[in-house]
């Protein structure tokens, strides 16, 4: 029996090792420093941008058009060793992640914030509500309503006409059944909202008169709400993604930035004979905010809706 133990292998191999991983250290520095030039090519010219009058949004727009792709590797064989969902693909998301960090610091160091409110835009909504009337959607009114000051409420005959009512501007806010036992969305409600490019702004548990109900209610108007960011606050952003999306890259992604997947769905809209599938994803703040993943999504993204921001899922 060898003397160090049962499987005996040559030192000099954790040496190799070692010296390895040092020099992909040193590669990977040099990746960023790469990255790092581009981003600050790309805030120079944001900020002349912006003095020639171009918002926010336009210029995130602009640079969906010129960075997505980034530089693939050169001269890789379809035989290679690193072929898809190897550690080439996992550094192009990385280099995707990292660039939309930069940006986002690199603006906000030139003082143009790009703030969460950029990607999810609100507006101004009165404080009128309407719902199908039954004991559950009342106890969920009962809870949306302590966050305003004078909550008005009219009944709709139907979900349908609840949300037309939201998407006509005849009324603020809707109070919409969205989530049955087990956690799955209701499809015809949430392919209704997807429809009317809604927005979830608020999601609460409901108990119903016995206590043992097992269903979750949204506030759904026609803007974002965002929450505040706080110890005490946990934060939610539901998406959208289009099946052309690696699913598992965003995911990659959204965990470089502190993200946790709190629930993800395989949904379907359109007709059924011609049903389109996509992704219900919804993501957990885990603190240091959305800014850099929503970068990342419109520059990067090959389709994503945000569905919703809202707080205290849990």
């Amino acid at each position: 029996m060898p003397e160090s133990g049962f499987f005996d292998y040559d030192s000099v191999v954790n040496e190799n090792i070692a010296e390895l991983t040092s020099n992909a250290r040193k590669g990977f520095e040099e990746r960023i420093c790469e990255i790092a030039y581009i981003a600050d090519t790309v805030v120079a010219s944001a900020v002349e941008f912006v003095r020639n009058g171009l918002s926010r949004e336009e210029i995130f727009a602009l640079l969906s058009e010129e960075l997505s792709p980034l530089p693939q590797e050169k001269n890789a064989g379809a035989d290679s060793v690193f072929e898809t969902g190897s550690i080439v693909s996992w550094l192009e998301d990385m280099d995707k992640a990292i660039l939309s960090e930069l940006i986002a610091q690199k603006l906000a160091e030139c003082g143009i914030s790009a703030e969460e409110k950029v990607f999810l835009p609100s507006e101004e909504t009165d404080e009128t509500f309407t719902y199908v009337k039954n004991s559950l959607s009342d106890e969920a009114f009962d809870v949306f309503a302590q966050d305003f000051t004078d909550p008005r409420v009219a009944y709709s005959e139907s979900f349908k006409e609840a949300c037309f009512a939201v998407a006509d501007g005849k009324v603020g806010y809707c109070i919409l059944p969205l989530e049955e036992k087990g956690g799955v969305r209701i499809p015809g409600i949430y392919s209704l909202i997807l429809k009317l490019d809604l927005k979830i702004v608020a999601v609460t548990p409901v108990f119903g008169p016995e206590g043992n109900s097992d269903t979750k209610y949204a506030l759904v108007g026609r803007g974002f709400s965002i929450p505040e960011r706080g110890e005490d606050n946990d934060r939610y952003l539901e998406l959208r993604l289009d099946k052309r999306n690696d699913l598992g890259s965003v995911l990659s992604v959204a965990k470089r930035f502190l993200l946790t997947p709190y629930r993800i769905n395989t949904m379907y809209s359109g007709e059924i004979d011609n049903a389109e599938a996509f992704y219900s994803v919804v993501l957990k703040d885990g603190g240091s905010g959305f800014v850099p993943f929503l970068i990342y999504l419109t520059v990067f993204s090959e389709g994503f809706t945000s569905v919703g921001i809202y707080e205290n899922l849990e």
